[in-house]
């Protein structure tokens, strides 16, 4: 499969920085960090909720891309292997929290920046929790795919590709995911504006 050396804005693909970087062209790893910091910052972030955690690991996330650049295979996409990484990191530093027993993680998620009355702003930020919490509870493996579906735009044969299992296991734990969130939310409903 031949992968374009062009994005559609013009910029080269991230495939193409990719096979440089392995040609060891070491300057294509900034364009790529450039490129993904926001939303995978954001992702890492979300699935974490502690700011400082979130910032190791998209940075070890890169320190793991350049080292094992050699790994990403001719013709794979770059998105999935690199949210793979991101995810793999993000599961380790879930693992070692629990191991030491830290307290409840930060709520650090950004709200939006139109700023409504205190009642409304109490009632949005009580409404966003309540998601939030929702969200947090879901199995492992549901929340996972929802955050990667609604919150990084990944497909869903590239979440698949991402987690290693077929795509129809992909859409049947999305279902669910959601089916779980409508149950655990129903009754509650946003203020009005």
């Amino acid at each position: 499969m031949s992968l374009p050396e062009r994005s559609q804005d013009g910029n080269p693909s991230d495939e193409f920085l990719m096979e440089r970087l392995k040609e060891g062209d070491s300057s294509m790893l900034e364009p790529l960090v450039r490129r993904y910091e926001r939303p995978l910052f954001a992702y890492a972030c979300r699935v974490l909720r502690d700011r400082e955690r979130a910032q190791d690991v998209f940075q070890e996330t890169f320190v793991r891309v350049f080292r094992r650049r050699e790994t990403f295979r001719e013709g794979a996409r770059f998105r999935p292997w690199l949210y793979q990484i991101c995810l793999n990191l993000c599961r380790d530093a879930l693992r070692k929290q629990s191991r030491q027993s830290e307290t409840e993680l930060k709520d650090e998620l950004p709200l939006p920046d139109t700023r409504p009355g205190p009642e409304e702003y109490s009632q949005r930020k009580a409404l966003a929790e309540q998601v939030r919490a929702a969200i947090m509870g879901l199995p492992d493996k549901h929340r996972e795919v929802l955050l990667l579906v609604q919150y990084q735009g990944l497909s869903y044969p590239e979440i698949a590709d991402m987690l290693d299992i077929p795509v129809g296991t992909v859409k049947s734990r999305v279902f669910h995911a959601y089916k779980k969130l409508a149950s655990e939310l129903k009754g509650l409903e946003e203020p009005a504006r």
